[in-house]
């Protein structure tokens, strides 16, 4: 098989850069709607909050993008364990449309730097 037919597993792929200070406005007007709690209390243990928003931000947007449909930005969680690698939680129409799609799993990797955030959100295959 070629490179060009190798199957991967990957079903789609996004990125999304947000600017880190549209999430600091967010959080100074108390609009909360796009994050979970948990995000939420995530974010605020941390010395810079707004930044590690915006890179949820950004996963949240490049996520629902890819799955479309109904898919809400509340309905993408990220997590994160202490020493793990981030990882997307998906509940409601956001897991109906990547079970849809195709995909059995979603995968996101984030990066921030002072003035903007970025995520990485690709859709793989579950083939285990």
């Amino acid at each position: 098989m070629d490179e060009r037919t190798a199957d991967d597993g990957v079903v789609a792929s996004a990125v999304e850069v947000v600017e880190v200070a549209e999430a600091e406005r967010m959080l100074a007007a108390d609009d909360e709607g796009a994050f979970t709690p948990h995000e939420l209390r995530y974010a605020r243990e941390r010395v810079d909050p707004g930044r590690r928003l915006a890179a949820r931000l950004a996963a949240k947007r490049a996520a629902c993008r890819l799955l479309g449909g109904d898919s809400s930005e509340r309905e993408v969680e990220v997590s994160r364990g202490e020493y793990g690698p981030p990882a997307l939680r998906l509940s409601g129409a956001a897991r109906d449309r990547l079970r849809a799609l195709g995909a059995g799993r979603a995968l996101v990797s984030l990066t921030h730097e002072r003035a903007h955030a970025a995520a990485l959100v690709v859709l793989l295959r579950d083939d285990r």
